[in-house]
């Protein structure tokens, strides 16, 4: 097992930490100050690419949470002006063709929904993408092979789903299992997802 983590988050900060006990402990090491200035240019640089990505990762979350919320909030106006225009004599189905705004279900019913997800190994956690397929958010279960399912995201509202269950034996990979359930309100709906496997080392 490789000791540099593989998430950004972890690279990030396991690069930092090392610039900071490489640089405590140049003197005792004997280091040679070309080469600690050539190890600190390089990891710098490093440091400074994941952060950049951590902060885009941010800033997406904050974005999308951001979006989501001012939809939620004009969206029952939006509707109300879409169907004073609708309602208006001299409008017309070309129009409406145009503006995309005639209703087109091609929903299934909540007995038909089934989510779709898979996993994904990191160092330190199992990654699950995936799509809730209509349903307003999942529950995510999770089993080693041969045990009994364990519900580990509830009401998950959107991926990644990151499972940061520790192993069971330390230092002993174990090949695990996921499942996904669709929800609406507070019930569980329609058909579990395919079941998704991968072996988790730590």
């Amino acid at each position: 097992m490789d000791y540099i983590p593989d998430s950004y988050e972890n690279r990030y900060n396991w690069l930092v930490n090392l610039k900071q006990e490489v640089n405590d402990n140049a003197a005792t090491l004997k280091l040679d100050a070309n080469a600690l200035a050539a190890f600190n240019q390089m990891v710098d640089a490093l440091i400074a690419v994941y952060k950049a990505v951590i902060d885009a990762q941010s800033a997406l979350d904050q974005a999308t949470g951001n979006a989501q919320q001012l939809f939620a909030a004009e969206v029952k106006d939006l509707r109300t002006f879409i169907d004073h225009v609708k309602a208006i004599p001299t409008f017309t189905d070309g129009m409406g063709a145009a503006m995309q705004i005639f209703t087109t279900d091609n929903t299934p019913a909540e007995a038909d929904i089934k989510p779709h997800i898979k996993a994904t190994a990191e160092r330190g956690r199992i990654v699950i993408t995936g799509t809730k397929n209509y349903a307003e958010r999942v529950n995510i279960y999770m089993r080693r092979k041969g045990a009994a399912w364990m519900l580990i995201g509830v009401k998950v509202k959107r991926f990644p789903f990151y499972d940061e269950t520790a192993l069971l034996t330390p230092g002993t990979p174990e090949d695990r299992e996921y499942m996904a359930r669709g929800v609406i309100g507070d019930e569980e709906i329609g058909h579990d997802s395919d079941i998704t496997g991968c072996t988790f080392g730590g």
